[in-house]
Formats: structure tokens, C-alpha cells, sequence
């Protein structure tokens, strides 16, 4: 039986043994019909960007062709005769590549948003995602689906913390976010790289983990090394007369007040905590120059 992958997954595609009688009727309520391979189509609800048709798919094909479909796939009705494939591809498409004429298929009604779940689940489970690919995919469930990430994180198995934090990788600059779908970094490379601020202090460390093959634990050493050296040379260059002044100040008025220095222009910024501190402040310049 296949590894549970959350609570939600046995609501969306029922759990099936793998030694199934396929000409039983049903299972698990659902009906295992066998559709003409010609009548289904591959479904543009796929979180995978592209197709592959690697080692591990040909030992799918060679598997088939000994064995046959195992398992049946998962569709959708579309038109009167017509069924979109919205989990099981790769069966399809290895079926396609032998020319067998029918597949085993279980035919759910489900709107677009689950079905492109449905796909999103199986491709996690099955490993054909890339890093990239699965982020974007819970993007797209966000944004054009209306799913939220607690609702995401149920259904697939994982904390909202671990999506909350693959979702902040797409702020990273692109050319990183495709090293990282072309597998040149890894995920925890990239949360590495996303705690730096200055987009050339990240493709600085980038490059080096390319051109070094740095390990994770090997590039968190190199931004703390990057970071201390950048600290340790901005306080070099700070000026301690207007740092004096600014604590005195800061005393004078009774609120913080920082040193903002850019070139020639030197500026003092006073923080308030409120707007009872602002008032205060300005009853103080008045009575200054009362």
C-alpha cells in the first residue's frame, strides 16, 4: 500500500493495493474502469514544468510492458468521451510509448484546484518534482486556487513551517531559484544564501558553492565568515564624534536617535515608540525657544 502522505491525501485519491483485482468493479468506492489510452489527455494542471523520460521512467516502460499496469491512474471527465489525466502521467505516457490500447482508471469529479492538488501529491510522493518545481506549485495553490498554507501543509504531509519557509525561497534573485531546479544547490543551500541581505553577497556565495561543491554546513561557515568581515568593516568606518552626539542627543531629548552617513550628507533619525513621545518632544523644542 503506499506511504500516507497526510491526512487529506486518502480524501483525494484512494488508497489501492497494489495486487488488485483491476477487473473488480470497485474499490474503496471508487470504480476502476479500463479507458482508451487515445481518449485521455495529459492535463495542463501539472506542477512538473517539463517532461523527462529518464532511467527511471524506462524501467517504468520495461516494468509495464512485463507486468502491466499496476496500478490504475486517476482522471477526469471532460468531454463526452473525452478524460484528463490529473495523476499517473508517467503510466499514461508509458502506455502511450508501448501502445497498449486501454489503462485501468479511476474517474473522480473534482474542480480544478484539487485537481492539480491531486497531481501536486502524487508528484511528491513519486520524487518527480524538482525543488523548484514543488515551491511554485504551492504558490499557484495559494494564489490562483485560494488554498491557504495551513490547508496546504494538511494535505501534503508537512508542517506549515516548512511551507511558510520553501514559499520565502522565491524571493531569492532567479538566477539562483534556477540553480536550484537545475539541482546546482539544494534547498538548504538556498536558505543558507536567503539569510544574506545584498543580492552580490548571495551570488558570491553561490558561486563559490558551484565552483567549491560546499556542503550546507560548509557555506553556513562561509556567510558567517562573509558576515563577520562585513560587521567588522562597517564599524571600522563609523565616525565615534557623531556617534558621541548622537548619544548626546539621544539624552538630551530622551529618545533614540540613530546616524544615517551617505557620502557628504550626514543625517540624524529620532525613533518614537508613540505619539504621546512625539508630543513630548515637541513641547520640549518649544520650551527651548520660549
Amino acid at each position: 500500500m503506499r506511504k500516507a502522505l497526510g491526512k487529506g491525501l486518502a480524501e483525494l485519491i484512494p488508497e489501492i493495493e497494489e495486487d488488485i483485482d483491476l477487473h473488480k468493479k470497485e474499490t474503496d468506492s471508487s470504480i476502476v474502469k479500463f479507458l482508451p489510452v487515445e481518449k485521455i489527455l495529459f492535463s495542463s494542471l501539472q506542477p512538473r514544468f517539463k517532461f523527462q523520460e529518464d532511467k527511471s521512467f524506462e524501467e517504468l516502460v520495461n516494468s509495464i510492458k512485463e507486468k502491466g499496469v499496476i496500478q490504475p491512474i486517476v482522471v477526469r471527465k471532460i468531454e463526452k468521451d473525452m478524460y484528463e489525466c490529473i495523476a499517473g502521467e508517467r503510466r499514461l505516457r508509458a502506455c502511450k510509448k508501448l501502445g497498449i490500447p486501454q489503462i485501468p482508471a479511476i474517474v473522480k469529479n473534482v474542480p480544478d484546484g484539487e485537481a492539480f492538488l491531486i497531481a501536486l501529491i502524487e508528484n511528491i510522493q513519486r520524487k518527480d518534482l524538482n525543488p523548484l518545481e514543488e515551491i511554485l506549485a504551492y504558490k499557484r495553490l495559494i494564489e490562483e486556487f485560494d488554498y491557504t498554507q495551513e490547508e496546504i501543509a494538511k494535505k501534503v504531509g508537512k508542517d506549515r513551517s516548512t511551507i511558510t519557509n520553501l514559499l520565502r525561497i522565491l524571493k531569492l534573485p532567479k538566477e539562483i531559484q534556477n540553480d536550484l531546479a537545475e539541482g546546482r544547490i539544494t534547498i538548504g543551500h538556498a536558505k543558507v544564501i536567503l539569510s544574506l541581505e545584498n543580492p552580490e553577497d548571495m551570488f558570491f556565495v553561490r558561486d563559490q558553492i558551484i565552483k567549491k561543491q560546499l556542503s550546507v554546513r560548509q557555506t553556513e561557515e562561509l556567510v558567517k565568515r562573509l558576515t563577520k568581515k562585513k560587521s567588522q568593516k562597517e564599524e571600522k568606518s563609523i565616525d565615534y564624534d557623531l556617534l558621541e552626539l548622537s548619544n548626546f542627543v539621544s539624552e538630551l531629548i530622551g529618545t533614540k536617535v540613530k546616524i544615517e552617513k551617505k557620502r557628504n550628507i550626514t543625517k540624524f533619525v529620532i525613533e518614537f515608540k508613540s505619539l504621546e513621545k512625539v508630543e513630548e518632544f515637541l513641547e520640549h523644542i518649544k520650551k527651548a525657544y520660549s
